[in-house]
């Protein structure tokens, strides 16, 4: 097992400004209106994601370097309107190595965008699977791992303390305050006591959880081109898909033939194979055997290309991916796509969906998207619905939260009108409604 997400945390952050959780398993579904927040909340995952590298905060969500550029709005967009900082927090599941360590790892910052940019406020937490000899019993649950104090502010650092267990006195050193404390902190604790070496596994475990996070986010037009024939690791805009899908074909036939299948499923004329058309300099193009026909990926839709991108990613259940040099052994991966079914013909939704079934359930995969396809939400099933999260826009304050479609008033009642993509299509899922469980009773014979 490896370490994954389980919530993310909304404090402050945009559109946020009362905590909203984002509960995370293994397939996490992100529906709501436009401008609701759903972009919002993937910012904050994103920035998350970013700081987790050790990057210094501007570089980070400001630079226009590498493929992501900056973030949405830049670090000057993350705060609420109005607010000069921005809290952002998430939980990590961990396996326990060794039967002492932590299971469950809470990481919560505070960053202060104005007048320079810098961390104020950041804790690490674990959840310890040993009890430990303590007068407090909360403190054999829960364990602060790092902890920072007030800072002097504008001075560029930042002092923090770190647990060395029930017996020792937690040190406390200073940090940089532009960079992310829990990637710092594995450089900088000399691990002569069992209580750091688990304090650095958990910080280790959270930051390649964090790192782990590919925004998948395919751009047509950039996979109409040729690429080197070694750029196999996919980027997040699919711009050298070519080549993934090449190194596919050599290194796993049996991906490679199901990735075949799943385009000969989508499209209505005749698909025989996909070929890696290859330069003398060994740069590679996609192109479809149609019948007698070729046809290069300069000709494909957009549509189709797009498809292609998140298949390789979800049949490859992420490991081809780039993920900033971060080693292919045991990586965990979560897979974020904005607007799953983007490109495809309604009667093709499914497909998506299924693939997405089939990696998390075969696969293991960790996969979190959004869609405003009703008949991709019509595919889900009742159990399915316990991974739904509904993001939804206050009119009067403007504030953005995340509730679990069960945990909607009334949301018994509203799945006895029909399948969730129907009540979507109705415009019914906003609306409020006072409890009623009448119908649903009635439908699970009770009473």
């Amino acid at each position: 097992m490896t370490p994954r997400l389980a919530q993310l945390r909304l404090t402050e952050f945009k559109s946020f400004r009362n905590e909203s959780v984002l509960r995370m398993g293994d397939m996490t579904v992100l529906i709501g209106r436009n401008s609701s927040g759903k972009s919002n909340a993937l910012d904050g995952l994103e920035v998350l994601s970013r700081l987790a590298t050790g990057a210094d905060l501007v570089d980070a969500l400001d630079s226009r370097r590498g493929d992501e550029g900056p973030l949405r709005g830049g670090i000057e967009g993350c705060p609420p309107h109005g607010a000069d900082r921005f809290r952002l927090g998430c939980s990590v599941l961990s396996p326990d190595r060794t039967g002492n360590g932590y299971v469950v790892l809470h990481l919560d910052l505070t960053v202060k965008v104005r007048p320079e940019p810098e961390i104020v406020s950041e804790t690490l937490s674990g959840a310890s699977g040993k009890l430990r000899n303590t007068k407090d019993p909360t403190a054999n649950i829960l364990h602060n791992l790092l902890k920072t104090r007030q800072p002097a502010p504008g001075g560029g650092s930042i002092e923090a303390t770190w647990y060395r267990g029930t017996r020792g006195r937690d040190r406390a050193a200073s940090f940089r305050s532009t960079r992310l404390l829990t990637a710092q902190l594995p450089l900088r604790l000399a691990q002569d006591t069992e209580a750091e070496r688990h304090v650095v596994q958990a910080a280790k475990d959270v930051v390649q959880t964090l790192q782990g996070v590919f925004h998948l986010d395919p751009v047509p037009h950039l996979m109409r081109q040729y690429v080197p024939g070694r750029d196999v690791r996919l980027r997040r805009t699919g711009e050298n898909l070519s080549a993934v899908i090449g190194q596919m074909a050599e290194r796993d036939p049996d991906q490679f033939a199901h990735l075949v299948g799943l385009v000969r499923d989508l499209v209505e004329h005749e698909v025989t194979g996909i070929d890696v058309i290859r330069s003398e300099l060994n740069d590679v193009m996609l192109a479809l055997r149609e019948g007698r026909s070729v046809t290069p990926a300069r000709e494909m839709s957009d549509g189709l290309l797009r498809f292609m991108a998140i298949a390789t990613t979800l049949i490859t259940r992420g490991r081809d991916v780039d993920l900033g040099g971060m080693p292919d052994h045991e990586r965990p991966v979560t897979v974020v796509i904005e607007e799953l079914e983007n490109g495809l013909h309604p009667s093709q939704a499914g497909k998506a969906l299924e693939l997405v079934r089939r990696a998390v359930k075969d696969d293991g995969a960790q996969v979190l998207f959004t869609t405003h396809s009703p008949a991709l939400l019509s595919g889900l099933s009742a159990e399915d619905h316990k991974s739904v999260i509904v993001c939804s826009r206050d009119r009067e304050t403007q504030e953005s939260t995340l509730t679990p479609l069960p945990e909607l008033d009334g949301y018994p009642r509203l799945m006895a009108q029909g399948d969730l993509g129907s009540v979507v299509t109705a415009g019914l899922l906003g609306e409020e409604r006072r409890d009623d469980f009448s119908e649903f009773d009635r439908l699970m014979g009770i009473g």
